[in-house]
């Protein structure tokens, strides 16, 4: 049975779990612990179990700064043994503090790749890249490290999506916003991405196909077996509806023939259109997972299966999950979720969870996530 648990964040950073309170934040981390934000990201180490968040928007309304901090959720699915916050102190210079960027992950050798991100909201977003050096800790002091790549570089831009591929250590960037102007729906390819085997390249991909249209704010995952990416629903910045659309990009990292788009049209009772949800992918069972987002009017906690979410094997079709759990999170969105494969869990972390953009601190994890 699919169901939503809370767990107790014990050890070095905090005090026990409680649920956010909205508008009201009852909880309070530690000193050690994470403070509330959204629009950051996350990605999940499974050698250590740790999630690792760094940056994102600690006040809807910049009264404070952005953030740029790096910590470890230790025991991250919550599975024997009680989680535990710790702060991380990266050396190297650090990434100028930002929302919106995208984070991707190569777990063979620890490294936390960074791209883009906004500074502010009256400030200029980037299309820079860092690379985080032994992420999990296990090697060492983790250290900040900044590439210099050949090539063209994306234009700058936020709330876009990347994905991961470990076998040709190639990033893919897909679509998001120009720092509150255009957004987009191109498509780069970052070569030797996590700053090893080379210098690192970006390329401008040409998919043919008919493309999604321009759009920021969407989650994406990655079929690593069968170099697809997979990406769904997301909005313009100009007050456009928000989609629930699925498309996939076939040769995704640029190799392997031209790289085509294809809309998915999946049986079953469609999510409601959305931005800012998280979505997480089963490999083995070829399952994408989404989490919560804002409809446009309201925030979600609703959870839906894609089955056959790379378009190659089967027929695609949407299930809504039910999760049972005393306390289901909040309705939320412009938070993080990842996966841990081997326990078959996805784990979500802070965004905003109100009209107002309050941003939150909690955790929680769904366990039997892809509903199998």
């Amino acid at each position: 049975m699919t169901r939503w648990k809370t767990t107790g964040i014990t050890a070095v950073s905090a005090i026990i779990w409680l649920a956010c309170a909205s508008g009201l934040h009852a909880q309070q981390w530690g000193p050690r612990g994470p403070v509330p934000r959204s629009s950051h990201t996350a990605v999940f180490d499974p050698a250590t179990g740790r999630m690792i968040i760094f940056g994102g928007l600690p006040d809807a309304y910049l009264t404070t700064q952005n953030l740029n901090d790096v910590f470890w959720l230790s025991n991250a699915a919550g599975t024997g043994r009680s989680m535990a916050w710790q702060a991380v102190n990266p050396t190297g210079p650090a990434p100028a503090k930002r929302s919106g960027a995208s984070a991707v992950y190569d777990s063979t050798n620890s490294r936390m790749v960074v791209f883009g991100g906004g500074l502010g909201r009256t400030s200029p977003c980037e299309n820079d890249t860092w690379v985080l050096g032994n992420a999990n800790g296990t090697a060492g002091t983790p250290a900040w490290s900044s590439l210099t790549p050949s090539g063209s570089a994306p234009p700058v831009r936020w709330s876009h999506a990347a994905v991961y591929d470990p076998g040709s250590n190639r990033m893919i960037v897909f679509g998001g916003n120009g720092c509150f102007e255009a957004d987009y729906n191109d498509v780069w390819v970052l070569t030797n991405a996590n700053g090893l085997g080379g210098t690192p390249t970006w390329t401008q991909l040409s998919p043919a196909g008919t493309p999604p249209s321009q759009r920021a704010y969407m989650p994406a995952v990655y079929d690593p077996t069968n170099n697809i990416m997979i990406v769904f629903g997301g909005s313009n910045e100009f007050g456009s509806t928000p989609l629930n659309d699925v498309w996939t990009l076939s040769n995704a990292n640029g190799l392997g023939g031209t790289p085509q788009w294809t809309q998915l049209n999946p049986a079953g009772t469609l999510p409601a259109g959305r931005e800012g949800d998280s979505a997480i992918y089963d490999a083995t069972n070829n399952r994408m997972t989404i989490f919560g987002g804002s409809n446009g009017s309201a925030l979600l906690n609703d959870v839906w299966v894609l089955t056959g979410a790379n378009g190659i094997s089967g027929t695609p079709a949407w299930v809504q999950l039910s999760p049972s759990g005393a306390i289901p999170p909040e309705p939320r969105a412009s938070h993080t979720a990842v996966y841990d494969a081997a326990t078959n869990v996805m784990i979500v972390f802070g965004g905003e969870i109100d009209s107002l953009e309050i941003p939150c601190n909690d955790v929680f994890v769904l366990q039997n996530a892809n509903g199998l």
